[in-house]
């Protein structure tokens, strides 16, 4: 039995179709693996992924509330106003999520990050018995924050005071 990977499938769509493009192939991909310990190590496999962070990121300013382990995010917007994200975590689990929703919204237009729905991440069913409800939450933190600092900055780039 092989298993399909999101980043197994080139994306060649409409840009306001990418993000969602992602989202499913993330979904099918998590969908595919029949035991919670095999999605727990494809996280594992996205953690592996994911570039390091530079230290001088890693200010209390952009950890991510919420989660059990140390999770840490960095946004900002190119010079296209495309979203640009950086994470880190002290736990791999947390790292591999992070990576996950990186390669769904790392270069996403603001509009399309805000766009994703924390249910929309439920039907990756990623969690171990008795862990489940506190890797859900790792999920919904770090894509609420991903959308916060989105809006600060379209905020900040239209000249606006922040909220």
């Amino acid at each position: 039995m092989r298993c399909v990977t999101a980043t197994d499938f080139p994306v060649e769509v409409d840009t306001s179709e990418v993000v969602a493009v992602k989202l499913q192939r993330l979904v099918t991909e998590f969908k595919s693996l029949p035991e919670p310990i095999d999605r727990v190590k494809r996280l594992l496999h996205y953690a592996a992924l994911l570039p390091p962070m530079d230290d001088t990121v890693r200010v209390p300013e952009n950890r991510v509330m919420g989660c059990a382990t140390q999770v840490w995010l960095d946004a900002e917007m190119d010079e296209f106003g495309r979203m640009r994200f950086k994470a880190d975590s002290d736990s791999e689990i947390s790292k591999g999520f992070c990576s996950c929703l990186i390669w769904m919204l790392d270069g996403a237009e603001p509009e399309e990050v805000m766009k994703v729905k924390t249910e929309d991440l439920e039907n990756m069913n990623v969690g171990l018995h008795g862990k489940a409800q506190s890797r859900v939450n790792t999920w919904q933190n770090v894509l609420i924050s991903m959308q916060r600092k989105t809006k600060a900055l379209v905020v900040e780039s239209e000249g606006r005071p922040p909220l």
